[in-house]
């Protein structure tokens, strides 16, 4: 039996991350982590935002949570991937993609270049990261298998510019031991395959338990700037195989939107004047530690007051300096939540209608957080 390991990469349109696992221990999966970072809490975190900013003369490439909070970064370049005639209208109107479109134009650089670049970063950093799991002269015999998802509703085109840029970043370098391969699976699939996993490894759940050949499923993804949702028609169960069933269905309405509805909502509650007065690091660290990595992952609707801490320099109304926090109650971090999750619910329903009208049956649903579970129940 040869040596190999099979490198799974999630590159998202906001966060991406990367999985992997050894030929003779297949059941142990491991994430890399361990991430260069600006700001606390993020360097242990399983995923790393898909972000690039190029360095000066004298500057180094940053790249992930170690970009500079204070400059032009690019952010989405993913998407950059399509053709404007494939890309929702919503999406090309939305200030992330005209922000990924003018960063591309003042770089002069081909999507595939840039992707690449962030690409080479990441799968250096992976490697390095596996060589303290697994012995350098070992590595070296293994043969590697890359698998990298893309969304599923995307035209076969933009797999062949993800794969040049897989080349031009050097993941796919020649190799003593043989040749690198590279495969593509679908983000809804590869999320549905990966929960069927995780419950198998529970000892009370079984896949043979929760499905029978010809049950459907909703596959909810939601990422960081979009989510997907697709249903699969259950051909085998061991060993599990599933089919698309209805056309999938994505929408904009990723994390990356509750986010900005929080900040709105501190805006409002600080005014506009103290607000501008705050640089764009500061309220990156604030988002950072008030929201993203404390009351975002802790709010599933219950009724008591959230605080968020405001910056040194903010300044109250009479001009004096000093350090405060703001108070929303359960109703009003709600309503971040709530425009977001309503156009999830409108697609998780017209997938339920799709799969009624040709299955006659009721799918079973996987929805990826207990918030978002809570609130399209």
């Amino acid at each position: 039996m040869e040596d190999s390991l099979v490198i799974g990469i999630d590159f998202g349109t906001t966060y991406s991350g990367v999985a992997w696992a050894y030929s003779r221990h297949p059941e142990i999966i491991q994430t890399v982590a361990n991430w260069e970072a600006e700001f606390r809490h993020c360097s242990d975190m399983d995923r790393t935002p898909t972000a690039l900013c190029y360095g000066s003369v004298n500057e180094a490439t940053t790249w992930g949570y170690a970009v500079p909070a204070d400059k032009v970064v690019a952010r989405w370049f993913k998407l950059l991937l399509l053709d404007d005639k494939d890309v929702p209208e919503n999406v090309l109107k939305s200030p992330q993609f005209l922000e990924a479109r003018a960063f591309q134009s003042s770089t002069q650089k081909d999507p595939t270049e840039i992707i690449a670049c962030f690409l080479k970063y990441l799968w250096n950093h992976s490697i390095d990261s596996i060589k303290r799991e697994i012995e350098p002269e070992l590595l070296e015999k293994c043969i590697f298998h890359v698998v990298i998802t893309l969304p599923a509703i995307w035209p076969h085109y933009a797999q062949n510019r993800m794969r040049i840029a897989a080349e031009i970043s050097g993941m796919l370098a020649e190799r003593s031991c043989g040749e690198t391969t590279l495969r593509f699976v679908s983000e809804p699939e590869a999320a549905a395959l990966a929960t069927i996993t995780d419950l198998s490894k529970r000892s009370t759940i079984k896949a043979s338990n929760i499905f029978a050949k010809g049950d459907t499923m909703v596959v909810c993804d939601a990422g960081g700037g979009t989510v997907d949702l697709i249903s699969y028609l259950v051909e085998r169960i061991e060993p599990f195989q599933i089919k698309e069933c209805v056309k999938g269905e994505g929408g904009l309405c990723g994390g990356v939107f509750v986010d900005a509805e929080f900040l709105k909502m501190v805006e409002t509650k600080l005014g506009s004047v103290a607000w501008g007065g705050l640089s764009k690091a500061e309220k990156q660290k604030l988002l950072n530690d008030s929201w993203e990595h404390n009351i975002k992952s802790q709010f599933h609707g219950q009724d008591r007051s959230w605080f968020v801490e405001l910056p040194d320099t903010c300044q109250t109304p009479g001009g004096q300096k000093r350090r405060r926090s703001l108070e929303f109650s359960s109703q009003e971090m709600a309503s971040v939540f709530m425009p977001v999750t309503k156009k999830i619910e409108d697609l998780l329903q017209r997938q339920l209608t799709a799969i009624a009208a040709k299955h006659q049956e009721d799918p079973k649903v996987f929805r990826p957080s207990m918030r978002l579970h809570s609130q399209v129940d």
